[in-house]
């Protein structure tokens, strides 16, 4: 009669993998609501604007230079080197850059989906030194042409109105993108300088600009200074460097950045020459995170559903060893299904109420059939629904495990290894080769037992 004992615990655990297809098609329909809502903001980014990233303004020169190479053909030594020319555009970065700007931020929605956008009002001003007309290396320079101002704005698509671009307080009207040099790339935005400015000269530009998610600049300059404020309560600051100051409340968030040329040597390295760099990681940006959605935390606690189902079929397990009381194994399946149910409903809710709620009404809902089928089926009101207790406080658990993010592992281990131990203490008595014997002549009722 051992074997019995064996073939249930068998059961058992092909009930368990029976039960991974339903919480596999869960899964699924999670990855298929999170690929929409990933639809959806990139829908909306093509429609307002991607990410934005600013750089500059730059001093970018186009000269010929001449320069020695070796022939392919070539047989007396003397004949194999010749002079060529080609075109480069040199770039020379201000001795100071200063950045003020301030975001109005909404969200943007297509059905149930929606993505934070934002307006941005931007003030930059840079100061050039009295040596910008020094080029490196004279002697290989043939010709000059005017030098531009260059910014790159990464999504063109977002400027509200054309940039309006200050040297020495006079503004300069935009060269037009297609009389640029091509390979400042479609990002570009440039004026000529004035063939009369002399010495050291500042340059002011004011930016009204349209973006989604993330606003970033490159730090192109030997000091920079930067301060944003938006009224965003869920920032991310990421990039080079992480603001020297910053105040996050309920209603925005202000912040403030300094670096130098040594901490962004790679990204002025980067935008040497054409002005072009698009090296996100070597940017000073701001995100604008949205609070956890009930996708993702649903997602989150899915990865506990295997945990739950395998504690609430070990409790069973138990109650049958204890209370000498088989359970069919199609009992123990329409728990399983109904604890799948909960993942169903928890996805299902969250999409529309706040994650909480969601919970609560999902762990309620199921957990009441559940106590309502188990009352039936072990014949005991007081099993039944201290089964279904027990469910509800190890869904309690779960949820403040998906809330403490940093202490998750830590919490679940100990939820583990508290299961494992009272199943120990529990069992610790128990004749275990006896039970698998008398198994099959005692099967009472709870209510008898009770009554005796």
């Amino acid at each position: 009669m051992r074997n019995s004992l064996f073939l249930k615990m068998l059961t058992i655990a092909g009930l368990m993998l029976v039960l991974v297809v339903p919480l596999m098609m869960i899964q699924g329909k999670v990855r298929d609501r999170s690929n929409e809502a990933w639809r959806v903001k990139n829908e909306i980014a093509r429609q307002v604007s991607g990410e934005q990233m600013v750089s500059g303004p730059l001093l970018v020169v186009p000269r010929v230079r001449r320069y020695l190479a070796e022939k392919s053909d070539c047989e007396a030594p003397k004949d194999c080197r010749v002079e060529r020319h080609r075109q480069v555009l040199e770039s020379a970065i201000p001795d100071t850059l200063s950045i003020d700007g301030e975001l109005q931020t909404s969200m943007r929605y297509r059905g149930i989906y929606g993505s934070p956008v934002y307006r941005s009002l931007m003030q930059l001003e840079a100061v050039f030194p009295a040596s910008w007309r020094q080029a490196k290396q004279p002697e290989q320079v043939v010709s000059s042409q005017a030098p531009l101002l260059v910014m790159q704005i990464a999504d063109l698509r977002g400027l509200v109105e054309r940039p309006q671009i200050f040297v020495n307080d006079v503004a300069l009207p935009l060269v037009e993108t297609e009389q640029l040099p091509s390979s400042l790339g479609d990002s570009a935005v440039a004026v000529k300088l004035p063939p009369n400015i002399q010495g050291a000269f500042t340059v002011k530009v004011r930016l009204n600009l349209n973006g989604t998610e993330s606003l970033a600049t490159l730090p192109l300059a030997k000091e920079t200074r930067m301060a944003l404020r938006a009224d965003w309560p869920h920032p991310s600051f990421e990039g080079l460097v992480l603001p020297v100051e910053r105040e996050v409340g309920g209603d925005g968030f202000t912040s403030q950045w300094r670096t130098n040329s040594l901490a962004a040597a790679s990204a002025i390295h980067c935008a040497q020459g054409n002005g072009l760099c698009n090296e996100p990681d070597q940017a000073l940006r701001v995100r604008l995170v949205q609070p956890v959605t009930g996708l993702l935390s649903s997602e989150r606690a899915l990865k506990y559903s295997f945990l739950i189902v395998g504690l609430t079929f070990a409790a069973f397990f138990l109650f049958e060893v204890l209370r000498r009381y088989p359970l069919h194994a199609m009992q123990y399946l329409l728990v399983g299904l109904a604890l799948a149910m909960f993942y169903l409903l928890l996805v299902a809710l969250s999409e529309h109420i706040d994650f909480v709620w969601a919970y609560l009404a999902a762990a309620l809902s199921c957990c009441a059939l559940i106590g309502v089928y188990l009352v039936a089926v072990m014949r005991s009101p007081a099993s039944g629904w201290g089964f279904a207790g027990s469910l509800l406080l190890v869904q309690g658990l779960i949820y403040g495990i998906l809330m403490a993010e940093d202490y998750a592992l830590l919490l679940g281990a100990l939820l583990l290894f508290s299961a494992l131990s009272a199943v120990m203490l529990v069992t610790r008595k128990l004749d275990w080769y006896g039970f698998a014997g008398g198994r099959g002549q005692q099967k009472t009722s709870l209510a008898d037992e009770a009554s005796s």
